[in-house]
C-alpha cells in the first residue's frame, strides 16, 4: 500500500492522505483580494483530484502589505464571504482546507499598497529592491495582531488550518535572516530574537483559533551565506513547537538533499528536532520521489508545487500509477 495516500491524524483533523498542495499564487482572485469563482475552480479541480491536504495560496493580512494586485486578501470583514465559499469548495471535495496568511515586508509593493515598504532594517530585499523603513516595536506587535485577526477569519471562514508565511523573504523571514535584520534591539542579534517576531505572531494566531491546526512555512535555503547552523534549526525548531505550531512546513532546494554538512536531509534533521508532523517541499513532481520521501521519513506529507499547479489531476495520476 501506498504511504503518500495512507491517512493522517493531526490532532483531532484526520486527512485522508499525505498529498499536500502547497501555497502558490495564481493571479485570479481580483484587485480588492476578493475570492472569484476562477480561483475556486482552480483549487477545486485538484481537491477532487484527491489531494489530502490544499493550502491556499499566500493571502495577505494587511493591505499595506501586499505583493500582488490580484492575491488573495482577509485583511476585511469583507473578505469572509468569498473565502467561507473557497473552504467551503474545497472541503466538500474531500480535502483538508488551510490557507497561508503573508505580510510582504521587503517584497510588499508601495505601487500597490501606496506606502513605503517596510522590514526589520534599511537593509533592501535585493540590489534592485525598493529601499525599506525600519519597524518600531509598536508596528511589530500591530502586525503581529492583524496576523491573528486574519487567522480568525479564515477560520470563521471554515478552514481547518491556517499557515503564518515564514519563508522566502517576506516579513517574518526577513527578521529571521541576519542579512536583512541588523537591529539591535529585543528583535536582532542572536536567533532566538531574530525569530521572536515570528514565534509572537504564531502564538497570538494560535491563541485566537480554537481547534483549527497551525502549520508555520519556513525556509533555509536562501540563508546559506548566513551560516544558519543546525543549532540555529533547533532552537527554530523548538521555539515553533513551543508557540502552538502543529505542523512544520519547509521550503527546501530539494527534498533529498543532506543539509549542516551531514547526511541527513533537512526534513530528517526537522523530524528529530521537533514532534509535530513535517511537511517538504522540493522537487517532488514524480510520484515515486513523492512515496520515497515519506516512505523513508524524509517527512509526513509531500507538498507537490509546479507539477501540481501544472497538472490539476496529478494526484489522481499518481495514486494510479504507485497503485498499480
Amino acid at each position: 500500500m501506498s504511504k503518500l495516500f495512507s491517512p493522517i491524524e493531526v490532532k483531532s483533523k484526520c486527512i485522508r492522505n499525505r498529498v499536500t498542495m502547497p501555497p502558490m499564487v495564481s493571479g485570479k482572485s481580483n484587485p480588492q483580494g476578493l475570492v472569484t469563482d476562477e480561483i475556486r475552480e482552480h483549487y477545486r479541480l485538484r481537491a477532487d483530484a484527491g489531494v489530502g491536504l490544499i493550502i491556499v495560496e499566500a493571502t495577505n493580512v494587511d493591505e499595506s502589505g501586499r505583493p500582488w494586485s490580484q492575491g488573495l486578501g482577509a485583511w476585511h470583514h469583507d473578505q469572509i464571504e468569498g473565502l467561507t465559499s473557497l473552504a467551503r469548495t474545497i472541503r466538500e471535495a474531500g480535502a483538508t482546507a488551510a490557507i497561508q496568511l503573508v505580510h510582504g515586508g521587503l517584497q510588499a509593493s508601495p505601487s500597490i499598497s501606496g506606502v513605503s515598504v517596510v522590514g526589520p532594517s534599511t537593509v533592501p530585499h535585493s540590489a534592485d529592491s525598493h529601499q525599506p523603513r525600519s519597524l518600531t516595536a509598536t508596528e511589530i506587535e500591530q502586525i503581529e495582531t492583524r496576523f491573528a485577526d486574519a487567522a480568525e477569519r479564515c477560520v470563521k471562514a471554515g478552514f481547518d488550518a491556517v499557515e503564518i508565511h515564514g519563508a522566502h523573504g517576506y516579513l517574518l523571514d526577513s527578521f529571521l535572516s541576519a542579512h536583512t535584520n541588523r537591529r539591535t534591539d529585543a528583535y536582532g542579534g542572536a536567533i532566538e530574537n531574530r525569530m521572536r517576531m515570528m514565534i509572537d505572531t504564531c502564538a497570538e494566531a494560535k491563541a485566537r483559533i480554537g481547534d483549527a491546526l497551525l502549520i508555520c512555512r519556513v525556509s533555509l535555503f536562501n540563508k546559506t551565506s548566513e551560516r544558519f547552523t543546525a543549532d540555529d534549526f533547533r532552537t527554530l525548531a523548538g521555539g515553533l513547537e513551543s508557540s502552538g505550531v502543529d505542523v512544520l512546513h519547509l521550503s527546501t532546494d530539494g527534498a533529498f538533499k543532506p543539509y549542516f554538512g551531514g547526511e541527513k536531509t533537512l526534513g530528517q534533521w526537522a523530524k528529530a528536532m521537533c514532534s509535530v508532523p513535517v511537511i517538504v517541499a522540493g522537487g517532488l513532481g514524480d510520484p515515486v520521489d513523492a512515496e520515497r520521501a515519506v516512505a523513508e521519513g524524509h517527512c509526513d506529507f509531500a507538498a507537490v508545487g509546479n507539477a501540481m499547479y501544472e497538472d490539476p489531476h496529478w494526484a489522481e495520476k499518481a495514486r494510479g500509477a504507485l497503485e498499480a
